[in-house]
């Protein structure tokens, strides 16, 4: 009987069976040392360009828009309201009539005083002949007065006539002296009645002018040129000194007043105040204003006055700013929240970089910026920032130039020299350097 024998293996299929009984695989053959070194690639980053521009210390607070003038305008007198004129909205002239009042009883009171003073008139009319003939009879008796003095004086040296003539020559003096001084005490009383009388005209006069100032608050009238924000009357009303008839503001002229802490009363002060009351909507502008009614747009404002005393209170002091109209001549209405940004410094030419860019290196902060692919450590030290800008200052001059490209992603574990790929390619600007 035959014995069965297997089959022999593949060749291939022997050889890799020894290869395996010896721990050794084809690739650990073909191994070499210089594939076993693998070459390290560039650290991929994101940049950014160095900008130069004004960077500026801000200070931001808020505060509501006021007019300069403002008023509530209410009735001089009382009386039922006949007539309106304006309504809100219309802009107005100074003395401009905004409504009338029930006049009736005015008119009536001026016509009564005005009477009044014709009669005055007419009294001081009569006085004044009254003096007149009085003055002149005191200088009639004046005159005879003298004659008869002149003609006892002439017979008393002539001697010519006997004692009893020359005593009634004598009583005949004495008697005409009596009578001009009773004419001169009617001249002056009658001078004092001309006077009395003249008083009275005035005093009817000023009577007749009180009623016409009392006629003239019968018309409800505005005090300066503005606009009308409300009105309250309405015809048929019964107002009075008490009653609210109308706002009047001035919308040339309005202003944002806002407290600062006592601690930065030097720093304001240092701003100063516009003296004169021109103003302009100059990119120099100190203030910087935002409505939310109209965030698009950004008005322009100065510090006007600088309140000299503290609130013992609150410990803060008055900023008063005036508010100017946007380029365009939109211009903000009162009652509009604001938000305010005080300049308080410009850098005119700074250097300004993304605030991402920088790291803290214990009390050191730096950059890495890229020259030819490699990235080179820069210490600065930071200055203004607004929004994610910063302001940089190189301690070493000529470290960093505007439109150098600095890393602004990527540079958390980046080391000085080493070689990087950016992942953006920015575009200079032609403006920057």
């Amino acid at each position: 009987m035959d014995t069965m024998r297997p089959p022999p293996l593949p060749l291939a299929a022997a050889t890799a069976l020894l290869l395996a009984g010896c721990g050794r695989g084809p690739s650990d053959t073909d191994a070499s040392p210089a594939s076993t070194t693998r070459r390290l690639e560039p650290t991929r980053v994101r940049t950014a360009r160095v900008e130069r521009r004004e960077m500026r210390r801000v200070l931001s607070t808020t505060s509501v828009v006021e007019s300069e003038r403002q008023v509530t305008i209410l009735p001089r007198t009382s009386g039922m309201v006949i007539d309106l004129r304006v309504e809100e909205g219309d802009a107005v002239e100074a003395g401009a009539v905004l409504a009338v009042l029930d006049q009736r009883d005015a008119w009536a009171a001026l016509e009564e005083t005005r009477l009044a003073l014709a009669e005055a008139t007419d009294s001081v009319e009569r006085a004044s002949l009254s003096r007149r003939e009085a003055d002149a009879d005191a200088e009639g008796l004046r005159l005879s007065h003298g004659q008869a003095q002149r003609r006892h004086e002439r017979n008393a040296r002539a001697g010519l006539i006997s004692d009893q003539e020359l005593e009634q020559l004598a009583f005949d003096r004495d008697s005409a002296l009596r009578a001009f001084e009773s004419g001169k005490l009617a001249a002056e009383r009658a001078a004092l009645d001309e006077r009395a009388a003249a008083t009275a005209a005035r005093r009817s006069q000023l009577a007749c002018d009180r009623a016409e100032v009392t006629l003239s608050h019968t018309e409800i009238s505005a005090p300066f040129a503005g606009v009308i924000a409300r009105r309250s009357l309405r015809v048929g009303d019964n107002a009075g000194p008490a009653t609210e008839a109308f706002v009047l503001t001035d919308l040339e002229h309005l202003r944002a007043v806002f407290p600062r802490p006592q601690r930065e009363l030097a720093v304001f002060t240092a701003l100063g105040a516009v003296a004169d009351g021109a103003g302009s909507a100059a990119g120099d502008a100190r203030i910087r204003a935002r409505a939310e009614a109209i965030p698009a747009y950004e008005f322009p404002g100065v510090i006007e006055r600088i309140s000299p005393s503290i609130d013992s209170a609150s410990g803060s002091f008055r900023v008063t700013a005036r508010l100017l109209p946007h380029a365009d001549g939109t211009s903000l209405l009162p009652g509009m929240l604001l938000r305010l940004e005080i300049v308080l410094e410009r850098h005119a030419d700074a250097l300004v970089v993304p605030k991402r860019s920088l790291r803290r290196e214990g009390d050191v902060t730096v950059l890495f910026s890229v020259r030819d692919g490699v990235a080179r450590r820069v210490e600065v030290t930071p200055g203004f920032s607004e929004g994610d800008a910063v302001e940089v200052v190189p301690r070493e001059s000529g470290a960093l130039s505007g439109g150098d490209l600095v890393v602004e992603v990527g540079n958390r574990d980046l080391e000085d020299g080493a070689e990087v790929e950016a992942a953006n390619a920015p575009e200079r600007d032609g403006a920057r350097e």
